[in-house]
């Protein structure tokens, strides 16, 4: 068994900071940020709302993966352990593994330093952008980068909808979310004992 995650669609709220969380994380910014940036911004997590039914789809860590046995460059890969690593150098964008995916959780994405400032004058990063194709990569870099044990959307989610299952068949489960501080009430006069 591959580590992957798992929904609970009764929970699910459709709110989408799953996404926003998701962009920020694979995008280096804050959720404020992603939460500006989201139309332009791709996710690599999808919240998908039907007629009295919500959830979120994500790669669902196949093995053996159809994405990886049908990509012509090598760019996706499986490894020993299952799995799926991204090379992007070698992506070419082909949308093969888009074509091949049961779930519909590949999509392209452009890589490079987007304008976001508005700005007319392009820098040689922005014009070196270029798309690739993105999945689920379980946060892997942003974990080890932030000493997380759960993913972005897991740590996103307000209603702890998802849950990461280990390879050895462990299910993790997000902490409960912190309560913000109520402000203070104020004291309502104290009932004094008939005497």
């Amino acid at each position: 068994m591959i580590e992957h995650i798992q929904v609970v669609p009764d929970k699910c709220r459709a709110c989408r900071r799953c996404e926003v969380a998701c962009i920020a994380a694979h995008h280096g910014m804050s959720f404020k940020e992603a939460m500006k940036h989201r139309d332009v911004l791709v996710s690599r997590v999808q919240v998908v709302k039907a007629e009295g039914f919500k959830t979120t789809v994500r790669c669902h860590q196949c093995d053996p993966a159809p994405c990886c046995n049908v990509c012509p460059t090598g760019a996706l890969q499986q490894e020993k352990d299952g799995r799926i690593t991204m090379r992007v150098q070698f992506c070419v964008a082909c949308k093969m593994c888009i074509a091949v995916c049961p779930y519909g959780t590949i999509s392209l994405d452009t890589i490079g330093m987007p304008d976001l400032s508005g700005d007319d004058a392009e820098t040689i990063a922005q014009r070196a952008r270029r798309e690739v194709a993105v999945r689920c990569d379980m946060c892997r870099a942003w974990r080890e980068e932030n000493g997380k044990k759960i993913t972005a959307c897991m740590e996103a989610c307000p209603v702890r909808a998802l849950s990461m299952v280990e390879p050895d068949g462990t299910v993790v489960e997000a902490p409960q979310p912190e309560k913000k501080p109520v402000a203070e009430a104020k004291e309502a006069p104290k009932e004094t004992a008939p005497e």
